[in-house]
């Protein structure tokens, strides 16, 4: 910890005081395939042959980790679709998290990890975030279309004994308002942390197309309500890692408006994070909103992070019509590392009260 640390302060320095731009963290999306059908996501419905033969293959995986470590990131996370999908996970974990000493986690809906950590070691792996929406099997279940919640407390428990860190991701809905206090509490019971954002309108551009879920509506919350529940939830449990600031940002309205709905932090997604399709594109300022797209087979991450084009991205911020009303946890989160404030807010006393490593 003590040297990611030193290289936290590095990356933040370098930022600050130089022309050196270095990302902080980066993501890979492994694959768009998924073994489940949860209901406000578009993902089940952009499946198709193209996504499922243009995965990267192990070897350009292992690449982009070795550059994404040599650009100076501190963190690097596996998500999908659902990663566990890919036969090659292990590996690719044991290459970020031992060869690298990246910080290294998984995004995961928990229904083959149980299995998956009874076959393998996974040294290498910090941390995983595993999605948990209702405190009870039938409804949870129902909502993510596949029978996952018995595996989901698997998984802790087992990750528990092996000391790897784990957190529940809660999308929080009109129907779920009702049960928070019931899913920290069970977080707290298993030893786990827990973020809990609001469900949102999420549009994919993805190959020319436009995907998007219709009812959407009937899943997004009330957001005075939903910060209003997060505020009093906080008095009463150290296991939440939505921090008043985050809180704040998205009662203001989220990003954009150039900027117009707050003053507390502009988004430096574009710049802090780095974002790597399953076929082995980089978009530009971030996965929702591709405006620019580079690819990693012709040329090198640091090619790209450093090239005229991004970079003229990243001094756009969360100035774009697109970004106007974004109240995204991962861009929220990733444009935290950038000052001091929201450094302390979001990742220091998380780490106080332990719920970070």
């Amino acid at each position: 910890m003590k040297n990611r640390i030193i290289a936290y302060v590095k990356n933040f320095l370098l930022n600050a005081c130089t022309k050196i731009n270095v990302p902080y963290s980066a993501q890979i999306e492994l694959t768009q395939r998924c073994n489940a059908k949860c209901r406000f996501c578009s993902f089940p419905h952009i499946q198709n042959e193209h996504s499922k033969n243009h995965e990267m293959d192990t070897a350009h995986v292992k690449r982009l980790i070795d550059e994404i470590n040599e650009l100076g990131a501190i963190a690097l996370s596996f998500t999908g679709g659902e990663p566990t999908l890919r036969k090659d996970l292990p590996e690719l974990i044991s290459h970020s998290g031992l060869k690298n000493n990246l910080l290294t986690g998984v995004a995961s809906n928990g229904y083959l990890f149980p299995n998956l950590m009874k076959e393998y070691d996974l040294d290498g792996l910090n941390y995983i975030l595993l999605s948990l929406d209702y405190p009870f099997p039938k409804m949870h279940n129902a909502f993510r279309g596949i029978n996952v919640f018995d595996k989901i407390i698997e998984t802790i428990k087992l990750a528990n004994e092996r000391d790897i860190k784990t957190v529940i991701s809660t999308v929080v809905m009109k129907d779920n308002l009702q049960y928070l206090d019931r899913l920290c509490e069970l977080a707290d019971h298993l030893n786990c942390s827990i973020e809990l954002f609001p469900c949102e309108n999420i549009i994919r551009h993805l190959n020319g197309k436009t995907h998007k879920i219709e009812n959407i509506d009937n899943y997004v919350p009330s957001i005075p309500i939903w910060a209003m529940n997060l505020k009093n939830l906080r008095k009463n449990y150290d296991n939440i890692i939505t921090d008043p600031l985050t809180i704040n940002i998205i009662e203001e309205g989220g990003f954009g408006g150039n900027p117009n709905h707050q003053d507390i932090l502009r988004c430096h997604v574009a710049k802090a994070y780095l974002f790597v399709r399953y076929d082995g594109y980089i978009s530009f300022p971030c996965k929702i909103n591709p405006l620019k797209t580079f690819n990693t087979l012709k040329y090198s991450l640091s090619e790209i992070f450093n090239s005229l084009e991004a970079r003229s991205i990243m001094e756009k911020h969360d100035s774009y019509e697109f970004c106007d009303g974004c109240r995204l946890g991962c861009a929220i989160a990733s444009s935290m590392t950038a000052k001091w404030k929201t450094v302390y807010s979001k990742f220091v006393k998380s780490f106080i009260k332990g719920n970070l490593k």
